[in-house]
């Protein structure tokens, strides 16, 4: 049931973003990525990637941040893998689960996942069923903080079989999703024997947090230098013995989209993804690269209001009136260049069921924002902030740091805001800052209203947005927002392996969204990579950390990079 609606994404996605490809390569913009070259691949050879941010974790489900969990990719072996159409399949796991095949019951509560023999760590010791049943409780235990506990906070029980290949997994309620949330190097399972003798609470601070001694994915860790690089190499115990092709990848880490430019002017780099659209037209004059991007992509960008902030909190029509004040075409067109489409829920034309073509978007109208902020009371003084009593509407407004693009739409919301009476100061962070603890603390006047790129798993369940298990530290609902209703429209979708009826749910989940307005979708990026022209199936996938999405099959002519 996952894999068909699935293929049927995959077959509408690449109709429906047909024409914005054309668009795009008629205006010099970046072709949708392919399986690059011919010929027979050639073991050797190191890839240098640039990574625009350092990792602050490579523990599975230990951070949140996309380049962390790029590097996770290469070294951690997950039960199912995702591909770069967004397809499901087996990784660790010899076969994906689903109802044809028996490997989720009639209700989706109960999954079975039957793991291949033979499976060692990097170290020799096996790795099989009692890994994974180690690792959910991990993850669970409530001295662990976990980048997500979505789908692993409905395990009931679960039990390993006698020959300690399979894991049957006993689920509160209906999950359709739940393969999703054990694909990628992000949710891999972690080996018990290294593991188990870390307190859980010590986990994320011990030296095992960036540089794990063992691996179970393509490659494992050989070198690591904070601040400067992160080198994985050739693991002899993948799974896949006849791969990887590569002998090394060097995760080059820079803090600044300038150096990624001048490294590939000057052609030191392979690769490297999320790229700034601002430098559009420079990456273009490399001709010895290509530009490229995922035309299936799941990601979205989003403005999200921090509930603890009273005001945004307890005033629905402040937050409506934001919304309608948005200039969507403006930050398309001005801060990305155009690299981008038009989006007003979490769920794109990549997800069906999931997209809503006729979803009630707010529309970009300041005179009818400034409208209804005045009806509730909120009056303009003389230098044109609103405000009621002794609240005044002024946030802080905050992104990641050194993203010229995320500038550039701070420039235009700022402008945008103005017009309606609604003020914000601006407050940029690192990313390991502002996914850690500046999000997660939500610590309202330092966190009022924050953007970022973000994307669901390779199932439209999108739970972890907003449910109300999901508020920190128990998950990444980081704009602290309960609603009973939408929590039972979650339950239904999850519980649902009829797209039909899952459909009509995530409908009125995007009317609960578009009227109690707790975020606002800004658009759809398309987040350009580029890789040089002897580089072979360089492919990143549709998901947010995706740039290392079958790393294995990479190599290079005559295997030198």
């Amino acid at each position: 049931m996952l894999r068909k609606p699935q293929t049927r994404l995959l077959m509408m996605s690449i109709s429906l973003l047909s024409v914005l490809v054309m668009l795009l390569s008629a205006c010099g913009a970046p072709g949708p990525n392919t399986q690059q070259g011919s010929g027979t691949p050639v073991k050797g050879g190191v890839w240098q990637d640039d990574l625009f941010e350092e990792p602050d974790s490579l523990i599975p489900n230990g951070s949140v941040e996309t380049f962390a969990n790029m590097v996770d990719n290469t070294i951690w072996a997950p039960l199912f893998y995702g591909d770069a159409e967004g397809k499901l399949t087996p990784g660790l796991a010899s076969v994906v689960p689903t109802l044809a095949n028996s490997g989720a019951s009639a209700d989706l509560k109960t999954w079975k996942f039957t793991l291949r023999s033979g499976l060692k760590w990097s170290d020799g010791q096996p790795l099989d069923a009692r890994d994974v049943d180690f690792t959910w409780k991990l993850w669970m235990n409530p001295k662990f903080t976990p980048a997500s506990t979505t789908g692993y906070n409905l395990i009931e029980s679960a039990d390993v079989s006698p020959d300690n290949l399979t894991i049957t997994f006993h689920l509160k309620q209906g999950f359709v999703a739940f393969p999703t949330v054990w694909t990628d190097g992000i949710n891999s399972p972690l080996p018990q024997h290294i593991f188990s003798k870390i307190d859980p609470d010590k986990v994320l601070t011990s030296p095992e947090n960036l540089t794990p001694s063992v691996a179970s994915g393509p490659f494992k860790i050989s070198e690591v230098k904070q601040g400067s690089s992160y080198t994985v190499s050739r693991n002899p115990n993948f799974f896949m013995p006849q791969y990887p092709y590569l002998d090394k990848i060097v995760f080059r880490i820079v803090d600044d989209q300038n150096t990624i430019l001048k490294d590939l002017q000057a052609g030191t780099i392979n690769s490297s993804w999320f790229l700034d659209v601002t430098k559009t037209t420079a990456y273009q004059r490399l001709t010895n690269y290509k530009l490229s991007f995922n035309p299936v992509a799941s990601n979205f960008e989003a403005l999200y209001f921090n509930f603890h902030n009273k005001i945004l909190g307890n005033n629905v029509e402040v937050r409506q009136a934001i919304a309608m004040s948005i200039d969507h075409q403006a930050l398309i067109d001005t801060a990305r260049r155009g690299q981008a489409v038009p989006q007003c829920t979490d769920h794109g034309q990549a997800y069906v069921p999931g997209y809503q073509k006729d979803a009630a978007c707010a529309k970009f109208d300041p005179a009818a924002a400034s409208k209804l902020l005045e009806e509730a009371g909120w009056k303009a003084g003389t230098d044109g902030i609103r405000s009621k009593g002794n609240q005044r509407l002024s946030f802080q407004y905050s992104t990641t740091a050194n993203n010229y693009w995320r500038a550039d739409d701070e420039l235009i919301l700022k402008a945008n805001f103005q017009a309606i009476g609604v003020e914000i100061s601006i407050s940029n962070y690192p990313a390991s800052t502002f996914f850690g603890s500046f999000l997660t603390d939500g610590i309202a006047g330092k966190f009022d209203i924050a953007e970022f790129e973000s994307s669901l798993t390779y199932d439209a369940d999108d739970y972890s947005v907003a449910a109300c298990s999901q508020i920190p530290p128990a998950g990444f609902n980081i704009i602290f927002y309960c609603n009973s209703k939408l929590d039972e429209l979650y339950k239904q979708e999850q519980s649902s392996g009829d797209p039909n009826v899952r459909q009509s749910v995530f409908n009125q989940i995007h009317q609960v969204y578009l009227t109690e307005v707790p975020f606002v979708v800004l658009y759809s990026p398309t987040d350009i990579a580029m890789h040089k022209l002897n580089t072979h199936n360089y492919n990143p996938g549709p998901e947010g950390a995706s740039e290392t999405i079958g790393n294995w099959l990479w190599w290079c002519d005559s295997g030198t990079c």
